[in-house]
């Protein structure tokens, strides 16, 4: 009987094969009280054991891929390796065994109840998503311990992997053309898993709850990466159905490849730069055979995520040094740190708040820990000297955190170039508009700054008092809220007046639905994942700006978001109907309903 399973559409494509389950459920296990201290010293011994041999397992993987192109599996499996001695694991773990007197297993789930709650306090939804990699070395760990038995690394041609977790390590297992497409219980669009499933160009939907305990093996599967959806047993309709999607989207792909590399450029010239969103220096090849000119988000917490330490302006300065260096002569925007408040690693302490999201975070938090972000600005700064770098303040919700930072520069870049540092003599500095306050005062802000970032994802959340991650109101989260587009086009004039050139980079800017209302608010710059380029940029040009500019002031004379979506999809359905074929009109259809 045919069955039909939701999840989310993490990489796209269609893939259509037989089920290889991996793991149905996660690990179970009992809770044992050792009663000798010599059974205390055993259980600390295997689990030191267990970890050792993970770490070796992982090595062996890095040494495996050392011939392969994927330098961000490799990069992702460096990460598991720091997990593993991170002390909220290592040593909380043997600490609870020995404490507690309990079975590694258990001491192992309590540390990793620890992290959990500490990743759950996280806004920034990138992330966040970061707790499935711990989720994933806690798996194998748990593995080890309990001996479980493993699945062959050889499966049969058109397999699709179905597991109840699924890690970049084990999706690198079935390299040889074999997998045909990924489905797993857990993870999200911005995880790891997403991320190499996309490398690979594998189709993959993650989030399809259940999905392992009501598989076979070998049953025949279809796996939609487009819109989220996952068959197993489909009806011969069914079947003969996505064979020709499948078909449709190998054509389509092959015909927008080519728009990586052409301009920008709408039917009557306005012309957008496209860039890309980057936390790795291992990404940079890959954006830049996707077609990106610049990087107009780098985000900088994630390099501190993977020290143990606090890194030093050396460290520091070398690391962006070699991302400029990498990009020129495209210009890098490194955001500041955009952390706090969630106690993210043993590197940085802080007291839980009871809201992170509206505690010490990001340029508060920088402001009020002056030491981090002096090493961090200096390291930028010298950085300056070697390409166009952009610096960018998040989370700005009033002038004095700008004027304060502006002036923290100056006596920095003082200081840097008295003790002899090459600086650049103009380095663009720009904010983040995120928050309501920010908008507000957006006449006063930006007379301060080089440029503005509009970061979606917050402004959206903020503005209309929704957490996402809230499963009872995630269906309030709409980018084509009244409120939210009256407030782009607020920010986007105020900038125009100024001659000040306006960026937008969050998940609204990666999607081709919103690309016409982006170009008609007259966005100068879009940055995405890598992914989505070619395919933005063929949407840019597909479209007329005057048209679209005319269909901006229509919305945003309108009052509700049913009435937005009526006039908006319809009209850019029509559009994508002759240009972008029905892969797009399917993903119109969701948008309409709230389903994504």
């Amino acid at each position: 009987m045919e069955e039909r399973f939701k999840g989310i559409g993490a990489s796209p494509g269609i893939g259509i094969g037989k089920v290889v389950l991996l793991e149905r459920k996660e690990p179970r296990f009992v809770y044992e009280f050792l009663l000798k201290e010599s059974e205390v010293k055993k259980e600390v011994e295997r689990f030191k054991k267990a970890v050792d041999e993970v770490k070796k397992e992982f090595k062996q993987l890095i040494k495996n891929l050392k011939k392969t192109p994927f330098k961000e599996v490799k990069q992702i499996i460096e990460t598991y390796i720091s997990i593993l001695s991170d002390p909220l694991l290592f040593k909380t773990t043997i600490h609870c065994i020995k404490e507690e007197k309990v079975n590694a297993e258990w001491a192992l789930a309590k540390s990793l109840e620890g992290i959990e709650k500490i990743f759950g306090e996280i806004e920034d939804d990138y992330l966040k998503q970061r707790v499935q990699d711990v989720h994933y070395v806690v798996n194998r760990i748990l593995t080890k311990l309990q001996s479980r038995q493993e699945i062959s690394r050889q499966v049969p041609a058109q397999s699709v992997i179905v597991a109840y977790d699924l890690s970049p390590p084990e999706m690198t297992r079935f390299l040889s053309g074999e997998v045909v497409g990924f489905v797993s219980e857990t993870g999200g669009r911005t995880s790891h898993t997403a991320i190499v499933a996309q490398a690979l160009k594998l189709p993959a939907v993650l989030g399809a709850k259940e999905i392992s305990q009501k598989v076979k093996v070998g049953e025949l599967i279809i796996v939609d990466g487009l819109s989220g959806e996952v068959i197993v047993n489909p009806l011969s309709d069914t079947l003969k159905k996505y064979q020709e999607k499948q078909k449709k989207y190998k054509e389509y792909c092959q015909e927008i490849e080519h728009f990586a590399f052409l301009p920008a450029q709408t039917l009557d010239g306005y012309t957008l730069k496209v860039m890309a969103n980057v936390e790795l220096f291992e990404e940079i090849p890959s954006i830049l055979n996707a077609g990106a000119e610049g990087i107009g988000l780098f985000r900088t917490e994630f390099f501190y995520l993977q020290q143990k330490e606090l890194p030093d302006e050396e460290t520091l300065y070398e690391y962006y040094a070699k991302v400029v260096k990498a990009m020129a002569p495209y210009p890098v925007t490194f955001r500041t740190l955009d952390l706090g408040g969630d106690k993210l690693s043993s590197a940085l302490e802080f007291t839980p708040a009871l809201n992170p999201a509206l505690g010490l975070r990001a340029i508060r938090f920088c402001l009020k820990q002056k030491d981090i972000f002096r090493t961090q600005l200096r390291a930028l700064l010298r950085a300056s000297a070697h390409g166009q770098i952009r610096i960018l303040l998040p989370l700005i919700s009033g002038l004095e955190e700008i004027k304060e930072t502006k002036e923290f520069l100056e006596k920095l870049k003082a200081e840097l170039k008295v003790s002899g540092y090459p600086v650049a003599s103009h380095i663009p500095l720009g904010i983040m508009v995120e928050v309501p306050s920010a908008v507000t005062l957006i006449e006063f802000l930006a007379k301060e700054v080089d440029f503005l970032s509009i970061g979606t994802n917050d402004l959206i959340q903020y503005t209309l008092a929704i957490d996402r991650g809230n499963e009872q109101v995630a269906y309030l989260y709409e980018p084509l809220h009244p409120a939210v587009l009256r407030m782009i086009y607020t920010i986007v004039e105020t900038a125009r007046k100024l001659r000040l050139p306006v960026s937008v980079c969050g998940e609204v800017a990666g999607d081709p639905i919103y690309t016409p209302i982006l170009v008609g608010m007259g966005i100068n710059e879009i940055s995405l994942n890598a992914q989505n380029i070619a395919l933005i940029k063929k949407t840019i040009r597909s479209i007329s700006f005057q048209e679209v500019r005319e269909l901006v002031k229509e919305l945003i004379n309108m009052g509700s978001v049913k009435e937005i979506k009526q006039c908006y999809l319809n009209i850019v359905q029509n559009w994508f109907k002759e240009t972008l074929e029905d892969i797009l009109t399917e993903r119109i259809s969701l948008v309409y309903e709230g389903k994504t």
